[in-house]
């Protein structure tokens, strides 16, 4: 992407657009994760003709890029400043993704019924494909089907197109979005909320496999810079505990090969206990426990990335959040999910940087979480390595851990 194929609109509370901040007007921060809440910052002078409508509660902004929406969502902190150098002063709006309204809500055992303390099913049980129940679970508790009181606003119908494997989720109040997030790892899906014209849509779509077409390498001039580190896996064996008490209690161990030859590899049996207590149905149990495994049972590469500006496989345009690519690291070639993004407009022109591997949990606030700020900041040092020189980097290093 490049600066000129970025737009930035300004919206109200009922999602009416009521301008444009124009490119040379830029002081843009976009930080977005696959599958999770994403964050944006925006600076404006005081005495701009959007910065009123912005700083209203309920307003926010729409992020364009060159092929479709990057980023639309609320304001969420306005904080103004002035200095004699700049006595007119201006406006830092922050702000998050529309997906936030799936981290806002919970997924109730009777969603007909919009009190939460007067519920009176034990759960929510819904099969079929992942995403058709993914989309099931959304329309139901937030969704125009959803009761009134509990029926988000300007949310349209979804669509599904019935991907991904059979499953069954039973949900006792799990927060909205990671129960998406579980379903989503099971099905190689991914999902977002984004504004399309004066509603929001609850998008879900299948990760593309781009390896035999993006080979991320420094050498064939595809990236400006990158930085690894492998971890161990975070399970090797889950033990998922149904329903019952003590010796009657229901039991399912679960690994794969890809655990146990991590397992083998670091010398480290790494045993996670499941507690699924609100099932008795084994399927439900060997789920939650591919549902581990498909989350930490392997051993993780964690990649940030800096790709070139003007590269033939444009981050954003060929490939993007979601996407299997191929990168080289130490003359060995991984494939790694892209997970996450941190783009960067102004008066120095524009920077994205770009994670892969190791997502983080689904919540509200993983985005501003500390591992998420060091990968910020390591992409930024990645940037500056590039444009000026590791004593800049080291410099914008100290910036970041300020904030």
């Amino acid at each position: 992407m490049r600066l000129e194929d970025i737009t930035v609109e300004v919206r109200d509370k009922s999602l009416t657009r009521r301008g444009l901040v124009r490119p040379e007007e830029l002081i843009l921060e976009l930080a977005d994760h696959f599958n999770n809440v994403g964050t944006w910052k925006l600076a404006l002078a005081a005495e701009h003709p959007l910065a009123q409508t912005l700083r209203t509660p309920g307003a926010g902004v729409i992020i364009t890029g060159p092929s479709d929406v990057l980023m639309s969502g609320p304001m969420v902190k306005a904080e103004f400043a002035a200095t004699q150098e700049d006595p007119g002063g201006s406006i830092v709006f922050e702000g998050v993704s529309d997906t936030i309204i799936l981290a806002d809500a919970l997924a109730l055992p009777d969603p007909t019924n919009p009190n939460g303390a007067s519920q009176t099913k034990a759960h929510d049980v819904r099969q079929g494909k992942a995403e058709d129940v993914m989309h099931s679970f959304v329309m139901a508790n937030i969704g125009p089907t959803a009761p009134v009181e509990r029926r988000k606003t300007h949310l349209a119908a979804s669509a599904s197109s019935g991907r991904g494997p059979a499953v069954i989720k039973s949900a006792r109040f799990p927060v909205l979005g990671n129960l998406l997030a579980e379903l989503a790892l099971l099905g190689n899906l991914g999902f977002r909320v984004v504004q399309r014209g004066t509603t929001l849509s609850f998008e879900t779509y299948a990760i593309t496999d781009r390896t035999g077409l993006i080979r991320l390498d420094v050498a064939n001039g595809s990236l400006a810079g990158q930085r690894v580190a492998i971890s161990p896996p975070s399970v090797t064996r889950a033990v998922v505990a149904g329903q019952g008490e003590l010796v009657k209690r229901q039991f399912l161990q679960v690994q794969t090969p890809e655990s146990l030859a991590a397992e083998a590899d670091w010398g480290r049996r790494i045993e996670r206990f499941v507690d699924q207590r609100q099932t008795d149905k084994w399927e439900e149990l060997q789920q939650a426990g591919d549902e581990a495994m498909e989350d930490g049972g392997f051993t993780a590469v964690n990649v940030q990335v800096v790709p070139m500006e003007d590269g033939s496989m444009r981050f954003g345009r060929d490939w993007g959040l979601g996407d299997k690519v191929s990168v080289v690291v130490e003359n060995q070639e991984l494939k790694s999910n892209a997970t996450g993004m941190v783009l960067k407009a102004d008066a120095d022109g524009f920077r994205v940087g770009v994670l892969l591997g190791d997502p983080t949990g689904f919540n509200a606030d993983a985005a501003m979480s500390k591992r998420v700020t060091n990968t910020e900041a390591r992409v930024s040092q990645l940037e500056r390595m590039t444009d000026a020189g590791a004593a800049e980097a080291n410099q914008m290093m100290s910036i970041m851990g300020a904030w």
